[in-house]
């Protein structure tokens, strides 16, 4: 089996990660000739960029080097024929002419038709037969949705607007004050709202913190108007676990399925 090449190495690894010779070049600000040159064995890097180019493509200096390659092939002369710690391949696999490599920088697949799959740590890579990347998702990349702020935002500056209305205009044994805190409540609530809707599931509703509100306004009301209140209305909290007990299920069995569905 021919030697593989510093240079064909390169463009091999560059090709697996779905990099073109620009993008290298400019990840460590040289010219894109320069990388050709390498990877055509016309010249060789600098020990300083051995670094860098082993960063962005995701595998050891040793790798990128072709050591890892000949201290195994020393250690195992047969290792084509046999499985290995590093590349493992199920029979069915085998059979259809898909190969799994299970390695230190992740797990990739590649099918009998050139398509690949790579899972790294920086994210999940997609790249078809033509040596494409179709789709690439990186890991910490998810922006959560503008209403996620938004909403306890708005409902945060009304509510504190409202508690201090409600502590100036409610004097009567300064129930406004004693009372009108309860309002801020209403930021985890409103925003558990918005992650039921957007999320699609109901449990995401922050009903636990809308009861126990309940019983504390109840409380205090109770406490001035003279009608039972604390002793009373603890039966609000039995609520919290009939509430999942009940839209648990809707969630997992009626909503997702039907979403599941559509897809």
């Amino acid at each position: 089996m021919k030697k593989e090449s510093f240079g064909q190495r390169l463009s091999r690894l560059r090709k697996e990660k779905g990099l073109t010779q620009e993008d290298i070049a400019n990840r460590i600000t040289i010219s894109p000739q320069a990388v050709s040159k390498w990877e055509n064995d016309v010249s060789s890097p600098d020990i300083d960029y051995l670094t860098s180019l082993a960063d962005i493509l995701g595998v050891s200096v040793d790798e990128l080097l072709g050591r890892k390659e000949e201290a195994k092939a020393s250690k195992e002369p047969q290792a084509e024929a046999s499985e290995t710690a590093d590349e493992v391949v199920d029979d069915e696999d085998k059979k259809s002419g898909d190969r799994i490599v299970i390695n230190d920088d992740g797990v990739h697949l590649e099918d009998d038709d050139g398509g690949q799959v790579h899972i790294t740590e920086e994210g999940v890579e997609v790249i078809d037969e033509d040596g494409h990347s179709v789709r690439r998702h990186k890991f910490g990349d998810y922006k959560p949705h503008p209403s996620a702020w938004i909403v306890p935002s708005v409902v945060g500056a009304l509510a504190l607007i409202g508690y201090i209305l409600l502590g100036l205009l409610w004097t009567d044994a300064q129930m406004g004050w004693r009372m009108g805190w309860l309002l801020l409540l209403l930021v985890p609530i409103a925003s558990s709202i918005e992650n039921a809707i957007w999320h699609k599931k109901i449990c995401n509703f922050a009903y636990p913190i809308l009861v126990i509100g309940a019983y504390i306004a109840l409380g205090f009301l109770g406490q001035h108007f003279g009608f039972r209140g604390w002793d009373f209305y603890w039966f609000l909290f039995l609520t919290i676990p009939a509430f999942y007990l009940i839209f648990s299920p809707i969630d997992k069995y009626v909503i997702h399925k039907n979403d599941n569905k559509k897809e």
